[in-house]
């Protein structure tokens, strides 16, 4: 018989997200009482129901042109944060079944890491547009809002 997830050990799972993104999950967590995963799937979740997961990773990943260029824009093949973005190391942990799941997410959005995705979709649900990635939320317009729950 397969082991629920609920008794699954879980693996600690190294995530890179913008300070301001950090500090607001630390705050949930401690006033909520929420787990950094639970915070990371409810954000996923969200987005995945929005149908803007896969566009917040593209938006990450693209470097865009500049004005007036006639080319689209390329994919950033070092994953790298945009001039300017900082982003600091933010341990969560996740279940084994959970892990299969993001994993399964990173290939169908094409996130590459597991970082990217999680982080994306933390950031976008946590900050808000001024303090958002300014890639991600000057697309992201009114349709999609931050939740705090």
């Amino acid at each position: 018989m397969a082991e629920s997830s609920a008794y699954q050990t879980p693996e600690q799972v190294s995530i890179y997200v913008t300070p301001s993104a950090k500090e607001r999950a630390r705050a949930m967590s401690r006033i909520e009482g929420i787990e950094y995963a639970q915070l990371a799937m409810d954000a996923i979740d969200h987005f995945l129901g929005e149908g803007m997961l896969s566009f917040l990773v593209r938006t990450r990943l693209e470097v865009s042109r500049p004005n007036g260029s006639h080319f689209p824009p390329r994919r950033n093949l070092r994953s790298r944060s945009k001039t300017g973005v900082r982003r600091v190391l933010w341990p969560v942990q996740f279940r084994p079944a959970e892990l299969e799941v993001l994993n399964n997410l990173v290939i169908d959005t094409g996130a590459e890491h597991l970082s990217t995705l999680v982080s994306v979709a933390v950031e976008a649900y946590l900050l808000d547009d001024d303090e958002a990635t300014p890639s991600a939320r000057s697309l992201v317009d009114d349709a999609v809002s931050p939740r705090r729950n």
